[in-house]
């Protein structure tokens, strides 16, 4: 008999091998969350006794890689990075140490811990926290999670957190799904996918807070979806219409694919999907 933890470990199971997938797809812009970082944090790193990142649902760590390298960068010769990491899926956070492993990060402190951020609990205090295209997976909980990762920082700390535009068609591809199969329970339990930039905006400025904000451009290649019988093409098909579409009828299928098409762009005979991204930016306050 199957239990809901057994449930929830096949979901992270499914989940972490699609995103492999989609990440193999995604042209992404990550250096722009760099440059932002570096303007609030260059002056203050080296004066930290220990600089410390908490990381929120890195997925498998790829910005974390970047972020890593970045902080030493700008960091005295010796001084400690401590890295605290909160991450559910327990396939991304192997795929993490992994990342972390063959990126040569040298000595780096870093604390695992596999639960959600709803449920983590710390006393201690952050240079930087942030939610890097993950802050969709917490429906509901934005405004309380921005209040208590602010609380978190030190005083010269920032929270960052970057997510996709409401210009990324992906929302209204998984809209358009919502719309075709008619299922009120498919926009409850899909409707993680739906926080975007101006929505999270809309959080911040009702909180009050001052920030930063930039968006760019961003692009996923869908050609594989136009090949026939390829799976690579199937798990992005799933992961666009964050669904199951293994049992769906051909004619469900084609019809999800016509959708795909009408908002893909060609570029170099591939096909692409728009999928701008922005980084909010704020500061201890």
């Amino acid at each position: 008999m199957s239990t809901s933890s057994d449930t929830q470990k096949q979901m992270y199971e499914a989940y972490a091998s699609s995103y492999t997938i989609f990440l193999k797809n995604w042209q992404v812009n990550r250096q722009k969350a760099l440059e932002m970082l570096e303007k609030h944090l260059q002056s203050s790193l080296s004066k930290q006794t220990e600089v410390s990142v908490l990381s929120v649902g890195p997925g498998p760590g790829e910005f974390d890689k970047q972020l890593i390298h970045f902080l030493q960068q700008n960091m005295a010769e010796g001084q400690p990075l401590k890295y605290v990491v909160v991450e559910p899926n327990h396939i991304h956070r192997q795929i993490f140490e992994a990342t972390m492993q063959s990126a040569n990060v040298g000595k780096v402190h870093f604390e695992m811990h596999p639960m959600t951020i709803e449920d983590f609990q710390t006393n201690e205090k952050f240079d930087c926290i942030h939610y890097t295209h993950s802050i969709y997976h917490m429906p509901g909980q934005e405004r309380r999670l921005i209040l208590e990762s602010l609380d978190m920082l030190k005083d010269a700390g920032v929270l960052l957190i970057t997510l996709d535009t409401e210009e990324a068609v992906i929302f209204k591809l998984i809209t358009k799904y919502a719309e075709v199969v008619g299922n009120d329970q498919y926009w409850q339990e899909g409707s993680s996918q739906m926080m975007e930039s101006s929505k999270l905006r809309e959080i911040i400025d009702d909180i009050g807070l001052s920030y930063q904000f930039e968006s760019y451009p961003e692009y996923l290649d869908v050609s594989a979806c136009f090949e026939e019988n390829l799976e690579e093409g199937k798990v992005l098909m799933d992961f666009l219409f964050q669904a199951n579409l293994r049992d769906a009828s051909a004619e469900l299928n084609q019809q999800l694919l016509s959708l795909v098409e009408e908002v893909a762009i060609e570029q170099n005979d591939r096909k692409m999907l728009y999928l701008p991204a922005g980084t909010f930016i704020m500061p201890k306050q």
